[in-house]
């Protein structure tokens, strides 16, 4: 688990995005022409070509990766791993206008190399060229290939309650799942279902009438649709609300809820910008106890300006801390860990916060106004 703390604007949604970059690694663009998806820069240097790098761990393997990029093309690219000396090694390299080349540990054929090279666009990462035609590349491209595509989940995923529930009628683990988990947040829900909604007909003769909608328009508002409906129980009887009308803090955790799912069975990483959202800090905490005692090997990376998070030394370890902070001449981002700034054990790492030692925070002005309003 790693928590990011830092003032607003501070970069801490950018961390995210970068990290989501791996997502790259599996989704080519449909066209050569493309333009690539993640390319977004720095104000102060647009035009110029973006680097990331990043070391993740996939089937018990360590994989270090580079990536650099500008809105048309991949410029460079580097993958190594460890190999099964145990060692990092090459997996591949490849610079715009060149070959890729591959390391002396990968069983490569001739027939795999020239193919790999032929089908990998200039907007193509080397990996992504596995989801776009069925290549016979070698096993270890294979399986991380196939780690990614399974377990890294892109930013904020499962943010339609309506998905989510059809989703769980076909699926009753998940279903089960989550009405124990929102029972468990005490929100008396006992069912959630889908209903087939069509307009009722008074309703539908004046839209056919009304002459300032256009027949698109019209079309659209009769189309039937689906509603998503909750139901409550109390100990005087039970009753349903539409899933739009409920309470911000419940829609947020029906879709956290059906995140935790995705855990059980796969070594995934999840990212989620500002999980707290409309969450009492009781739920948030249940929340956290709830991912840490069924993942195994997965990873919740997320976004917060909770600092009662920061007291919780029993559950979040100081090295899982990280903090955003701007820099003040180029405004770029500045990242840090808790774990190394030299805070002593002893010390709460919230009072440290709090007080400025471990930065992150807003350089906030006085409340007097000057100007009269």
């Amino acid at each position: 688990m790693c928590l990011i703390y830092g003032a607003n604007a501070s970069g801490k949604s950018n961390v995210l995005q970068a990290s989501h970059s791996i997502w790259l690694l599996f989704y080519p663009q449909e066209k050569e022409h493309t333009k690539v998806d993640i390319y977004a820069p720095f104000e102060l240097s647009k035009g110029e070509s973006t680097r990331y790098e990043i070391t993740f761990w996939a089937n018990k393997r360590c994989f270090s990766y580079i990536l650099e990029n500008n809105s048309n093309s991949i410029i460079y690219e580097k993958m190594t791993y460890t190999s099964d000396k145990g060692v990092m090694s090459e997996l591949y390299e490849r610079k715009r206008g060149e070959p890729i080349t591959f390391g002396s540990t990968i069983n490569i054929k001739s027939k795999q190399r020239n193919e790999l090279n032929k089908e990998t666009l200039k907007n193509h990462t080397v990996l992504s060229t596995l989801n776009k035609k069925n290549i016979d590349a070698p096993l270890i491209m294979k399986e991380l290939y196939e780690w990614i595509k399974k377990n890294v989940h892109v930013l904020g995923v499962h943010n339609n309650g309506k998905e989510i529930a059809e989703e769980a009628q076909n699926n009753i683990k998940l279903k089960k799942m989550m009405l124990e988990l929102l029972n468990k947040a005490d929100f008396n829900i006992s069912d959630f279902r889908l209903i087939d909604f069509t307009v009722p007909d008074e309703i539908a003769e004046q839209i056919k009438d009304d002459d300032d909608l256009t027949d698109s328009a019209k079309e659209k508002f009769l189309r039937p649709t689906k509603k998503l409906l909750l139901t409550h129980k109390t100990t005087i009887g039970d009753f349903q609300i539409e899933f739009g009308l409920e309470s911000a803090g419940t829609k947020a955790y029906f879709r956290l809820a059906r995140m935790l799912f995705n855990i059980k069975d796969c070594e995934c990483v999840l990212i989620e910008d500002e999980l707290e959202d409309s969450l009492h800090y009781e739920l948030l905490i249940h929340y956290l106890q709830t991912f840490l005692q069924i993942q195994s090997h997965s990873q919740l990376i997320f976004t917060t300006h909770n600092q009662q998070l920061l007291d919780e030394d029993w559950m979040i370890r100081r090295d899982m801390v990280w903090l955003t902070e701007k820099n003040r001449e180029t405004a770029s981002t500045i990242l840090s860990r808790a774990s190394d700034l030299g805070i002593h054990k002893n010390v709460s790492l919230k009072n440290a916060y709090r007080i400025g030692k471990l930065g992150a925070k807003p350089i906030l002005g006085s409340t007097l106004l000057i100007n009269d309003l």
